[in-house]
Order: structure tokens, then sequence, then C-alpha cells
């Protein structure tokens, strides 16, 4: 559609093209756009002191051309390539790296230390215990927290104060309730579940050797 209707209109917008071209070069040039009054102040200031300013930058400068050609760059000392490799010869135990493959996507973000100092603790530490003690508060203190990551007591507690891990809220529908399902909702139904399992576990344990006694009695 659009094709025919670009060929139906090309005969009109061609029409009489070459009078109307000659009509828009004959027209005056536009007017250029005003000058701040303190770009004109530049301008005269530039042309009293300079007349024939115009002429001159219009002009070959012979002098300028020949100070030109005595310009020349030299470089001093030793190429890049000698000193990286004597930079590797000074410290073998700190090469450069040869792997340039990219790097892998880190759980967290980016790559966690392999020694935690005391007094300092990861991002993956500190979501656990904060899930642990959004499940079990009672149990699990700012002082056990602190005696079992190595850290100051009143640090985990600002951070147990100022900080909470993920919850996410789902809004009230026709079929369900709101509810919470952030990690540590997760993580308390998964122990309940476990629990579930050991005393399901423990109850045919029970079951199976109450049937042994009787059929050996």
């Amino acid at each position: 559609m659009g094709a025919l209707v670009s060929r139906a209109i090309r005969p009109i917008k061609s029409f009489n093209i070459e009078n109307r071209a000659h009509r828009i070069i004959s027209k005056e040039k536009p007017s250029p756009a005003p000058k701040y009054d303190s770009t004109v102040e530049d301008l005269k200031r530039t042309l009293k002191a300079v007349p024939d300013l115009d002429e001159k930058l219009d002009k070959k400068d012979n002098a300028l051309d020949e100070r030109l050609k005595t310009v020349y760059v030299t470089s001093h000392g030793r190429p890049e390539d000698d000193i990286t490799r004597e930079k590797i010869k000074q410290n073998p135990n700190r090469p450069l790296p040869q792997d340039r493959k990219q790097v892998e996507d880190f759980e967290m973000g980016w790559k966690e230390p392999e020694r935690i100092p005391y007094g300092r603790t990861t991002l993956r530490n500190t979501l656990e215990f904060l899930e642990s003690h959004q499940l079990n508060p009672e149990e699990v203190t700012a002082s056990k927290i602190a005696f079992e990551y190595k850290l100051k007591q009143e640090d985990v507690e600002s951070i147990l104060k100022y900080f909470k891990a993920l919850e996410i809220y789902l809004p009230e529908t026709k079929k369900s309730a709101a509810t919470f399902a952030g990690p540590a909702t997760f993580r308390k139904q998964l122990e309940e579940t476990k629990i579930k399992e050991l005393e399901g576990k423990h109850e045919t344990a029970k079951i199976t050797k109450d049937s042994q006694l009787k059929g050996q009695g």
C-alpha cells in the first residue's frame, strides 16, 4: 500500500522541479545568528589590532610553515615490552595475568574471600545469620552469632536492628490470603517438613519394632 501511494505522489513532487530549485537558489542567504555583545567587542579589538586579519588567514604563512618543519618529537627510554619483562623477573611470585577468558559469574556477584579476618564477615554469612535470627530470635541471639562468626556483639546487634533478609510479600487474592514468601518463611517450612519426615520415620520404625517383638512372642 505504501509503495503504491509513493508511486502516485512522485509525479506531483517532481512537477516543475527545475523552476522551483532556481527559485530557492536565487533567494537571499539567511542572515547569521546574532552574536553576543562580548564577542562583537572581541572582534572589533582584533580587527583594530590586525586590520588585514582575513587576508592573513587566507594566505599561507611560509615562516610558520618553516618553523613547523623544525619541530620533532623524540622518545627517550626503553620500550614498554622491555620494562614489563624486567618487572616480571623482579617479582616472579606475582606474574601478570595470562588468562584472557571472561570472568565467571559468582553467586554473590563477586568472588568471596577464602579467609575471613576476625571482626569481618561475608554477605553469605550475613544472610545466613539474619535468616536464622528471623526464624528463631530467642535461640539465635546476637551474642551467639558474634561468638560463632567471630564478630563484635555491638556490630551484630546493629546488623540485626537495621537489616533484614528479603521477604517477598504476596498480596491477597480471591483464592488465597496475603502471605510472606521470603527466605525465612521458606526455610521454616522446610524445617517443619523435615521434622514431620523424621517423626514419620520414627513412628514407622517403632511400629516395625513392635511387630517384630510380637512375632517373636
